[in-house]
């Protein structure tokens, strides 16, 4: 959006002074607005959003970092907003005589877009923005049910969703190969998951591994009971007295509870 509202303000400059240069590069800049901005959404969706719906991944307290083929595609926008720009303004391109003073707008903009996008690729062939992680090996991908052990509050709420922290048994499916293991996460659950919160039940989840005990992606709407973890939780009546209370309480939607109960009526 910035970069587009400075191509508009450059497209202007450039009409009113008669420099066809800043109108063209205004004009290029408004339409890299668009993948700029949508790019940046995601990269802000990956820092903001995690597997249990906090800030931090896993619940960590670290800043997910993007997969390669994002931090490459940002790396690509910024070259490719650099490289025209600096054309533009080292060949003054567009730029007639007597208007000389103007070429620095697109030398700025576009030393800047190319030092960021040059940056961006070495500390990428370095391997030191973006780490290759095979399976299991800090990377959620590890199917397997997560049984809780204990769970207390830590009386701090994110988007209005409480904060736990939980006593965690990891149990990996069998076809993985990993041993179980025992890990201590704090979480922020959804309230509609808030019914089927009890000890020695579980969700379903994809886990990193034992190297990586805490990163992991709890899947919320997949509860399992104590007694047979292929089975979904069958405490209907409970879950749904529960589900009621939250709604009379004003801590699920209107929508979320319809979601919800017909999902837990599903499992009979």
């Amino acid at each position: 959006m910035k970069l587009a509202a400075l191509g508009v303000v450059t497209v202007g400059i450039g009409v009113a002074l008669d420099i066809p240069g800043l109108i063209g590069i205004g004009l290029f800049w408004v339409g890299m607005g668009l993948p700029a901005r949508v790019h940046g959404r995601k990269v802000r969706a990956l820092r903001a959003t995690s597997s249990d719906g906090s800030s931090e991944p896993g619940g960590s307290g670290r800043v997910p970092a993007p997969d390669g083929r994002t931090f490459a595609l940002g790396t690509l926008l910024f070259v490719v907003l650099g490289v025209p720009s600096l054309t533009v303004g080292i060949l003054e391109i567009g730029i007639p005589a007597g208007r000389e003073e103007w070429r620095w707008l697109p030398l700025i903009v576009g030393g800047l877009a190319l030092g960021v996008g040059v940056i961006g690729a070495v500390l990428f062939l370095l391997g030191t923005a973006v780490h290759a992680v095979a399976p299991g090996d800090g990377r959620a991908d590890v199917s397997a049910l997560v049984r809780i052990l204990a769970m207390r509050e830590t009386g701090t709420y994110v988007n209005e969703r409480p904060r736990l922290e939980f006593d965690l048994r990891v149990e990996p499916d069998a076809a993985t190969g990993l041993a179980a293991y025992e890990v201590t996460k704090k979480a922020t659950v959804p309230f509609t998951a808030m019914s089927a919160l009890q000890v020695g039940h579980g969700f379903r989840a994809l886990v990193a591994g034992p190297e990586n005990p805490t990163t992991m992606d709890i899947h919320w709407d997949q509860p399992v009971t104590g007694d047979d973890p292929s089975e979904p939780a069958t405490d209907v009546s409970g879950r749904l007295d529960r589900l009621e209370l939250l709604y009379r309480d004003g801590k699920v939607t209107e929508t979320e509870y319809e979601t919800q109960r017909q999902r837990i009526l599903g499992s009979l």
